[in-house]
């Protein structure tokens, strides 16, 4: 008989439906233009304040922090359906993750990292041996900070070493005593910036995972969320992002207001969900990966071809271009996709990690 939670499956349908605008989220994370003209151009380049706030923080007052609120999806989906007292087979789940995170992982990495080669070496000719493009496998520090050659793929590479820690943490969550311990040492640690000093053991990925495994294990309604408490972080949702975007990097602020965001996030979506404002989307969610895999290697010279074709800095015409890119990004993936299916459903599965949707 199955031991199932009877609000499981409401779970599973508001965090799928979830993970489509969160991917948005992501890639306007990257669609900073301010940022892209200052890195092209060597300076900052002299636009109205608001357009410049727009570009910085727009995505952050729409949503919480994107990745965050993806690993504690992860973490939910990885330990969902076992409940406290079954039995965890923990090698089975490590196998399927080499087809879902590693596999995919390898090969969007390996297209960046050739495209980078012929970018760098072959028209720039700067002298990139062997050694550093193989370390864009892990941490391309040769160009970029603790990223993979795939930028945002850092996300996959911190899910794939916390999904080896995945037993151990389990017998840490299991139990309230354990649970609790282990919150406030990586609390403590993320807040200090202290830790593990090695790419891939992000403090932040290892907190934000274990909240969802912890939702998981325990069989938590999130769906339930009182009202009380869902108004009230609706109501602090904005004004503490806006009080965070003027203190600026302060990790306790940014942990507090991201809980709270995240709090309201999912007291909202369970809200609409169960008055059947929204739904499954399985149309959006087929492509999520494609568009966050892919977006890190066509975003910025996307943005930059529009920039230049355009050549105009009247602050219209760059909304114009932070509100188009991510459009032209899910007609891409919508088109890559549709090929992949029609022409090349094999393939399709493997890049994707054999995800239905």
């Amino acid at each position: 008989m199955s031991t199932k939670p009877l609000h499981d499956q409401e779970q599973v349908d508001i965090m799928t439906w979830l993970r489509f605008p969160l991917i948005i989220g992501v890639v306007l994370v990257h669609t900073n233009i301010y940022a892209l003209v200052e890195m092209w151009e060597g300076a900052p380049p002299q636009w109205p304040e608001w357009l410049i706030y727009i570009f910085n923080y727009f995505y952050l007052i729409v949503l919480p922090e994107p990745v965050p609120v993806l690993f504690i999806i992860s973490g939910y989906f990885f330990f969902r359906n076992n409940g406290a007292k079954r039995e965890i087979h923990f090698a089975d789940k490590l196998k399927r993750r080499i087809n879902s995170l590693l596999v995919p992982y390898l090969i969007w990495n390996t297209i960046a990292i050739l495209i980078l080669y012929i970018r760098f070496n072959v028209i720039a000719h700067e002298n990139y041996t062997i050694t550093d493009y193989l370390s864009g496998y892990w941490d391309f520090s040769q160009r970029y900070n603790y990223d993979p050659a795939n930028g945002p793929l850092w996300y996959m590479r911190d899910l794939m070493v916390i999904s080896i820690c995945t037993p151990l943490l389990y017998h840490l969550l299991k139990r309230n005593s354990t649970a609790i311990l282990y919150f406030a040492i990586i609390t403590a640690c993320y807040i200090t910036n202290t830790g593990i000093d090695i790419t891939g053991f992000g403090g932040g990925a290892f907190m934000f995972f274990a909240i969802g495994a912890y939702i998981a294990i325990h069989n938590i309604n999130i769906t339930k969320i009182p009202h009380s408490i869902g108004i009230a972080t609706l109501v602090l949702y904005i004004p503490l992002q806006i009080v965070l975007n003027h203190i600026g990097d302060n990790a306790a602020a940014f942990l507090a207001t991201n809980i709270i965001k995240i709090t309201a996030l999912f007291y909202f979506v369970s809200l609409l969900y169960r008055k059947r404002i929204i739904g499954p989307t399985p149309g959006l969610t087929k492509i999520c990966f494609v568009l966050y895999a892919l977006h890190g290697i066509i975003i910025g010279p996307t943005i930059k071809a529009l920039y230049t074709l355009l050549s105009s800095n009247n602050p219209f015409i760059l909304l114009f271009i932070y509100i188009i890119t991510p459009v032209i990004m899910v007609i891409i993936a919508f088109a890559i996709d549709k090929l992949l299916q029609t022409h090349a459903p094999r393939l399709g599965k493997i890049i994707t990690g054999n995800r239905a949707q």
